[in-house]
């Protein structure tokens, strides 16, 4: 992700010698604070607002209608997948599946009879005793029959399922909410949602990438350098001020921008295993290199500019200060990485600098280093 320049701009100053006169009284040497330079590890997080969205949710229905004859669990308890939920009384559907467990034990009965009339005269017609038509009739009267086993056996089939029905179980872990009947109340398919269960031990966040930064990451693709969502780091930081501190994963990022928003969709994973984060929650996220590179950080106030860039004062041997060209790059704390000219280690001039001349002899004395921070 590229790094952005920020604070104010270094002064602009000349960095022209000042000789001295030959015969003039010479003046004490300045005196400067300097610091010694201190290599950190830069990183430029992306910042986005996030909403926390659940990876799994249900909603609990009845599918049979009938009475509620218990609520099995407390309202905002955690489940697990198959623990019984609620049990609607089975009176009615016992009676339905005796019913059609009848209605097959006798359609079955009337194919066995007409199975046996079958062979009879199948046995008949071999002794030229019936006609063919005869047979043929008898015959249907088989098909039919066993057609009608079929039937039974699936209304059967139908009571059996709707019994099961009765008796509601979890069909995934996770927190359930509130009970919306409570026992006695008659519940149906047109009853709406008996209670909500959200998975919480691993959650999404869910937040736009504006259109700038995906064309960047496209371009970097391009080139060959891609954005591997291993490198990146990933946290949050809650409503209350606090960081989350278990770090996340991004699972995904859509393919079309909106162009009402000018973004793209993404969405990170993250565990969530004390249940911290809840659906509908907004969060800061924040996106940077997991491996950032380790940079020299120079203090701002130790910054000057000229027509030709950027340089700084460093402190060499018998107090004698030095011009050093640098290249800076993102901001950290109060002061700037520099990506060339510096190695770290360096005693560099922040106070005092306005005075200072390629070559001067300088009163030094310590400061304090700079502050790190991102």
């Amino acid at each position: 992700m590229a790094a952005c320049l920020g604070g104010a701009a270094p002064p602009f100053v000349s960095s022209v010698s000042f000789a001295q006169q030959p015969g003039a009284r010479q003046a004490p040497p300045p005196a400067v604070v300097v610091e010694k330079i201190e290599v950190q590890q830069v990183s430029n997080p992306a910042q986005f607002t996030g909403r926390v969205e659940a990876i799994e949710a249900v909603d609990i229905r009845a599918r049979v209608t009938g009475f509620l004859h218990s609520v099995d669990f407390k309202d905002g308890q955690a489940v697990k997948a198959g623990d019984t939920l609620f049990e609607i009384e089975p009176d009615q559907l016992n009676a339905l599946v005796a019913s059609a467990r009848a209605q097959v034990a006798r359609a079955d009965a009337t194919r066995i009879s007409a199975e046996r009339s079958l062979a009879r005269n199948r046995d008949l017609l071999a002794r030229r005793t019936v006609s063919q038509a005869t047979v043929d009739e008898v015959q249907a009267a088989f098909d039919v029959a066993s057609a009608d086993v079929q039937v039974a056996q699936a209304a059967l089939d139908t009571a059996e399922l709707n019994l099961s029905y009765a008796h509601i179980t979890a069909p995934i872990s996770g927190s359930i909410g509130r009970a919306t009947f409570t026992t006695g109340n008659l519940v149906g398919p047109d009853s709406g949602s008996l209670a909500r269960i959200v998975s919480l031990d691993t959650v999404r966040v869910a937040f736009a990438v504006t259109e700038g930064l995906l064309v960047t990451i496209r371009q970097q693709q391009a080139s060959g350098g891609g954005l591997d969502p291993n490198t990146l780091k990933l946290s949050l930081r809650l409503a209350n001020g606090t960081d989350y501190g278990t770090p996340g994963r991004i699972e995904f990022i859509e393919n079309e921008i909106d162009p009402q928003t000018g973004t793209v969709a993404a969405r990170a994973v993250f565990p969530n295993p004390r249940h911290i984060l809840l659906p509908g929650q907004f969060v800061t996220l924040y996106v940077q290199e997991k491996d950032a590179p380790s940079l020299p950080v120079v203090p701002q106030t130790a910054v000057l500019q000229d027509r030709e860039g950027r340089f700084v004062y460093l402190l060499g041997k018998d107090n004698i200060v030095s011009q050093q060209r640098i290249h800076t790059g993102a901001r950290v704390g109060n002061g700037w990485a520099v990506t060339k000219g510096l190695d770290g280690g360096e005693q560099v001039v922040v106070e005092g600098i306005q005075r200072l001349a390629q070559g001067m002899t300088v009163q030094p004395s310590q400061g304090q280093p700079v502050g790190g921070g991102t």
